[in-house]
């Protein structure tokens, strides 16, 4: 059977097409291989002892239970901790509210299809999810301590700044896969671009983003445990002292309460996503 004015057989298209899927094949055992090669040779660049690892468990056990052990409740709640406690949950609630506020203009400039300028708003909102992402928290939080002082200020404006980061990527990623039959249709009733975004853009991402927001909160509480370690407040202060002091039974029991918190959070969030959807 010929096909086509070439003159091309049925067979010799699919002998082509068993080469062309072979050498996809090829191609991707090569990649696999490359990538496994590059896996060793980094274990060994960096001098990594695997031979310590069998004896890791033994030491953490050793570290837990005869320095961590008992946790010192009494100490974890007393008066300042547990002032450290609801501040550490206002921090991470505000970092998520205020952040949000901005990424939800962040993530609809940053949207390739549905921006207002192209020219203008989308490498605008680009630069700013790229500069938000390309510094850890830490850092900022580093950052801001230096500028604002000690305190949950600074901690708060780096929970807006990772919020900014993380949700408003997600956010412009749910954007730029929307159906854009609802978008042309009120364009072509003449509508600005703000109704075109309330109208046509936020119903079809809503249920999404909630989604990412509520998980957005489940993070930012994570993190704004550790800030305290830099002096951007919440419980990381108190970690960080009674490690210092190698006061390891105070710090176990500070350790309990922030996943007695995070499981408390996890729960909270795992209901919301479900009345969600």
């Amino acid at each position: 059977m010929v096909l086509g004015e070439y003159g091309i057989t049925l067979d010799d298209a699919r002998r082509d097409y068993r080469c062309f899927v072979n050498l996809r094949r090829l191609i991707k055992f090569i990649a696999l291989l490359l990538f496994c090669i590059f896996a060793v040779w980094t274990v060994w660049y960096m001098n990594i002892p695997l031979e310590r690892l069998s004896g890791m468990f033994g030491r953490i056990g050793t570290m837990v239970f005869n320095r961590m052990m008992p946790p010192d409740f009494d100490y974890a709640l007393t008066e300042n901790v547990f002032h450290s406690i609801l501040e550490t949950i206002e921090m991470s609630f505000l970092g998520t509210v205020y952040g949000v506020l901005l990424a939800v203009p962040v993530a609809w400039f940053g949207a390739w299809n549905v921006t207002p300028s192209r020219s203008i708003c989308y490498p605008l909102g680009r630069a700013i999810l790229v500069l938000s992402r390309a510094i850890p928290p830490i850092i900022w939080a580093m950052i801001l301590v230096v500028i604002l002082g000690f305190g949950p200020m600074a901690g708060t404006i780096t929970l807006v700044l990772l919020t900014l980061s993380f949700a408003g990527k997600l956010m412009s990623e749910q954007v730029e896969a929307i159906d854009m039959g609802p978008v042309e249709a009120i364009r072509a009733t003449g509508a600005g671009e703000i109704k075109i975004f309330v109208y046509a853009v936020l119903p079809q991402v809503k249920a999404a983003w909630i989604g990412i927001i509520i998980y957005n909160w489940d993070s930012t509480f994570r993190a704004s445990t550790i800030l305290g370690f830099v002096g951007a407040g919440g419980l990381g202060l108190y970690i960080r002292s009674t490690t210092q002091l190698l006061d390891y039974e105070r710090t176990m029991g500070i350790i309990l309460v922030v996943i007695v918190l995070v499981i408390a959070s996890e729960i909270l969030s795992h209901f919301a996503r479900r009345r969600i959807r």
